[in-house]
C-alpha cells in the first residue's frame, strides 16, 4: 500500500473522532434556536389547570400508598421540593401517575406534562444534552397541536388517538414524505422509545454504586432502548454527550436526595411510574402493529 494512503488512513483515524467531538461541542455551545413548548389551549382559551395545581401533596400520596404498595409510603417521605430548581421530581411523578385513568388508559395531556418535566431533567444533566431536548420539544409541540386542534376530542387519550388516526388513514406505515407533518401515533412512538431509555437509565442509577460510571449507565440504556432507531451520526454524537454526564452524587442532587436509601427510594418510585405508562403504551402499539412505524 502506498505510504501516502497509509498516512491518510492514520490521519483519518485521529482527526475524524476529534472533528466529531468539535461538531457536537459547537452545536451545544452556540445558542440553540429557541423552541418553546406550546401553551396548553382548550377552546381558544388557556387551560384552567396548570401542572403546578395538578401536583399531588405528600398527604394525598400517602393516602394512595396506604392502599397500594407497602414500600411506596416510605418512598414518599424522600420526595422533596427542590428549591430554586426547574426540575421537580414531584411534578414528574404527579404527571405520570395522573396520566393513567382507573380504566388503564393514557391521558395525553398529563403524558405530555410529564415529558415537559423530563426535558427539564435532561437540561439539568448539562448543555451537551441540548440537542436531545430540542428534538423532544418539537415532538411535544406536534402532539400539543393535535391535542388542541380541530379534532381535539380524538386526542384525549392514547387509545382514542390511535383509533381515530387508524380509521382516518393518517398513520403512514411507510416512509414519511418530507413535506408531511408526522401523525400523532408516529410522533408519540418516538417519545415512547425515549421514555424507555430514561426509565432504564434511572433504574441503573438507582441500583448502582459510587464506583459505577453514569456515562456507562446512560450509554448502556441508550444502546438497549434507542440506538437501533438512530443513524450512525446520531449514535456517535450521543455517545460523546454521555461522556459529559456529571457524577452519580451530582445526579442525586438533581432529585434533591443525599443518602443512598433515599436516592434508591425516589428513583425506584419514579421508575415504577414510568414503567406503568410505558407498558400500557407498548401494549397499544403492539396490538395495532405500530411499534416499527418509520
Amino acid at each position: 500500500m502506498p505510504c501516502s494512503t497509509m498516512g491518510f488512513q492514520r490521519l483519518y483515524k485521529v482527526f475524524f473522532p476529534l472533528t466529531l467531538v468539535l461538531v457536537v461541542l459547537y452545536i451545544t455551545s452556540v445558542r440553540l434556536p429557541e423552541v418553546h413548548l406550546s401553551e396548553c389551549v382548550e377552546d381558544g382559551k388557556p387551560c384552567a389547570e396548570d401542572l403546578a395545581e395538578n401536583e399531588v401533596s405528600l398527604t394525598e400520596e400517602k393516602a394512595v400508598a396506604r392502599g397500594g404498595d407497602p414500600h411506596q409510603a416510605e418512598s414518599e417521605v424522600y420526595i422533596k421540593h427542590c428549591d430554586g430548581k426547574d426540575f421537580q421530581v414531584r411534578r414528574l411523578l404527579a404527571a405520570f401517575r395522573h396520566c393513567v385513568t382507573p380504566e388503564g388508559q393514557v391521558l395525553l395531556k398529563d403524558y405530555l406534562e410529564g415529558w415537559k418535566e423530563l426535558i427539564k431533567f435532561m437540561d439539568a444533566l448539562g448543555t451537551v444534552f441540548g440537542f436531545i431536548s430540542q428534538e423532544t420539544i418539537t415532538k411535544i409541540n406536534i402532539m400539543q397541536s393535535y391535542r388542541t386542534g380541530k379534532h381535539s376530542d380524538e386526542y384525549h387519550t392514547l387509545e382514542s388517538m390511535v383509533k381515530y388516526e387508524l380509521q382516518d388513514n393518517v398513520v403512514n406505515f411507510k416512509e414519511l414524505p418530507s413535506n408531511r407533518t408526522p401523525s400523532g401515533c408516529r410522533t408519540l412512538l418516538r417519545l415512547h422509545r425515549a421514555l424507555k431509555w430514561l426509565e432504564l437509565f434511572l433504574y441503573k442509577l438507582a441500583t448502582s454504586t459510587d464506583q459505577d460510571s453514569t456515562s456507562d449507565m446512560c450509554a448502556d440504556a441508550y444502546e438497549e432502548a434507542l440506538a437501533r432507531h438512530h443513524s450512525w451520526f446520531i449514535r456517535q454524537a450521543a455517545s460523546i454527550a454521555f461522556l459529559a454526564l456529571p457524577p452519580r452524587r451530582t445526579l442525586f442532587d438533581i432529585v434533591c436526595v443525599q443518602e443512598e436509601q433515599e436516592a434508591q427510594m425516589v428513583l425506584m418510585t419514579t421508575v415504577k411510574a414510568l414503567v406503568r405508562v410505558y407498558n400500557i403504551t407498548q401494549e397499544v402499539y403492539t396490538a395495532h402493529g405500530m411499534l416499527d412505524l418509520p
